[in-house]
């Protein structure tokens, strides 16, 4: 029997499913939620909007993608994750 793969979430520091959580990854073109693609440094944050929150608020998103991220970013960011989030 094969496990689904766990990563950890960047906002809350809990581990679950991959397919749980949304993918933003630090690419060539910027950073951008990732749709699939699987290109450039990731991290990975709950569907919750709490946890959204709290890895954009604390600096754990910039952190983990080793980038940093000014406001204008980080506002479009956050749209984009909850987009994803109910895209599902």
């Amino acid at each position: 029997m094969t496990r689904e793969p766990e990563r950890s979430c960047v906002g809350c520091r809990e581990r679950a499913p991959k397919a749980e959580l949304v993918r933003v990854a630090r690419t060539p073109a910027g950073v951008r939620v990732d749709h699939g693609n699987g290109l450039g440094r990731g991290a990975y944050v709950h569907r919750d909007p709490a946890c959204v929150v709290a890895a954009l608020r604390q600096g754990a998103l910039a952190n983990a993608l080793r980038t940093g991220l000014a406001q204008e970013e980080l506002a479009r960011l956050r749209k984009e994750i909850e987009e994803a989030a109910q895209a599902i």
